[in-house]
């Protein structure tokens, strides 16, 4: 069989990967790194595939199903996320109709409502539920075989339409050896240009991975370690994740850093000392990054990781308001430990990415000032404001659901015509429009501080590595606040 992956045309720089889909404010686009280590493992296996990445190489729905035609595949797979699932579920049916292919919906959103995924569309073939790689692997297996739909019952993590009727399988259990699955990276070296990707906390270019899936933390808003990933830490192991690492510095001499794009990263200590002491007997010179959880202050082993290249954290704070840390089930996040966080990565030298939601549960509009103001006072090298998105699949979604406080459940008007995300929900007074704008007024009121602008201007004269993303970063900050966004 040959099988299609594919990341749909839709928005310049729409992200699906992304905890927060749509596109970023920052110019943020991240790689579809869950949908590349499918396709390794497909082609690992003996299969052929091709992969494109339409939002990245600029395709739109013409040039994709000429590349698709071309290719003459068997089954096309295409992630998809609630934002933009209906536009996906019409250019699926559109290639199906046009190749006559089967087609598959992974991601996010079809594992959170796989029936009803599989009845908006006429024509949609199968939805996977969960991590996806060895379900996709095991429906090309089941079809290469000679087996028909009568035994799809047989695939673990599999909807399906059969005739007139929906079937959901048992769930797939986690896959607990990630090391069987082939790099992300041999994905993006024979289908990816790197250049197209950039994180706005992130020098430019970068390559990111995912060293380890899950999150053992039951932060409800939080949509990946509730839908895909789970919520029990499964790590690769150290030395795969510095083989690989050692791969992409020869692959791509002109690389940057490497983000680790882990749900928590930081979560064992044990094995972050272990990773850092690997790259310092390797002798690898190497920059890199990753999402850290604000209750990490060991000193020793921040300067540990530091001389072994880590070179900053993106840290979810959130909110400064302790009831609503609460209410997310942001569990040890003490506002105390955060500021102990933030010394001791100070004391490191460990730059702060910060990520702050507006519109959980309890907020009000003297909370919201209260944590732009925390954003404000912390020593961060750049911040990112959200307003709360409640993801189908997740607890936030359910709890609003119930509190009558969700919108609307039209996904299609999830995303602001430019592709900015919009909040959907309304807390007691708050409109979704007001926390919205408040986002807004957040980007303007933390980046046109005279302190961070001198803060920026100095770090570009001091750290040359900096300056392509303090440029790059400034030209995405201009179009967001000075463009009205409709």
């Amino acid at each position: 069989m040959k099988v299609f992956f594919l990341n749909i045309p839709f928005l310049h720089r729409f992200t699906r990967e992304s905890r927060s889909p749509g596109v970023a404010p920052s110019g943020t686009l991240y790689y579809p790194i869950y949908l590349a280590l499918a396709a390794g493992l497909v082609r690992q296996r003996g299969y052929t595939i091709d992969f494109l990445d339409a939002p990245a190489e600029g395709y739109d729905l013409k040039q994709t199903e000429d590349r698709v035609a071309k290719f003459g595949p068997d089954l096309i797979v295409a992630t998809t996320v609630t934002a933009s699932v209906a536009h996906d579920i019409r250019v699926m049916d559109h290639l199906a109709k046009q190749t006559g292919a089967m087609t598959m919906l992974v991601g996010t959103h079809p594992t959170a409502l796989p029936i009803e995924t599989l009845k908006a569309s006429p024509s949609l073939d199968f939805v996977a539920v969960g991590e996806y790689d060895f379900t996709v692997l095991e429906l090309v297996r089941h079809f290469d075989s000679g087996k028909t739909r009568q035994q799809l019952h047989e695939v673990a993590g599999l909807a399906y339409r059969s005739g007139e009727e929906f079937i959901l399988n048992e769930r797939r259990p986690w896959h607990e050896n990630l090391d069987e699955i082939p790099w992300a990276s041999l994905i993006y070296r024979d289908f990816l240009k790197i250049e197209h990707y950039s994180y706005g906390a992130q020098l430019h270019p970068e390559v990111t991975i995912v060293s380890g899936r899950g999150c053992p933390y039951q932060c409800t808003f939080c949509v990946f370690p509730q839908t895909i990933t789970g919520q029990r830490y499964r790590p690769r192991s150290v030395r795969d994740v510095v083989d690989e690492m050692e791969f992409i510095q020869k692959t791509w001499p002109q690389n940057k850093e490497i983000m680790f794009e882990d749900d928590t990263l930081t979560v064992d200590k044990t094995r972050m000392r272990e990773l850092s002491e690997e790259i310092l007997r390797r002798g690898l010179k190497v920059t890199w990054s990753g999402n850290a959880r604000a209750d990490f202050d060991d000193v020793e082993l921040l300067k540990l990781m530091k001389k072994a290249g880590c070179r900053l954290f993106c840290v979810g704070f959130e909110s400064s308001d302790q009831k609503i840390l609460d209410e997310m089930r942001k569990g040890g996040a003490t506002i105390g430990i955060r500021e102990r966080f933030v010394r001791a990565c100070a004391e490191a030298g460990i730059m702060i990415h910060g990520c702050f939601l507006f519109g959980g549960v309890r907020e009000t509009r003297e909370t919201m000032r209260a944590t732009l103001e925390m954003a404000k006072r912390m020593k961060l090298d750049t911040a990112q404001f959200f307003p709360i998105m409640v993801y189908p699949g997740t607890r936030a979604y359910e709890e609003a659901k119930r509190e009558g406080e969700l919108v609307t459940e039209n996904y299609e008007t999830w995303l602001r015509g430019s592709g900015y995300y919009v909040s959907q929900v309304c807390r007691g007074q708050l409109s979704a429009e007001e926390i919205s704008a408040f986002t807004d007024r957040a980007y303007r009121e933390f980046y046109l501080r005279p302190a961070f602008i001198w803060q920026k201007i100095r770090q570009f004269f001091v750290s040359p590595s900096e300056r392509s993303r303090i440029i790059l970063g400034f030209f995405f900050f201009l179009k967001k606040v000075f463009t009205r966004d409709k």
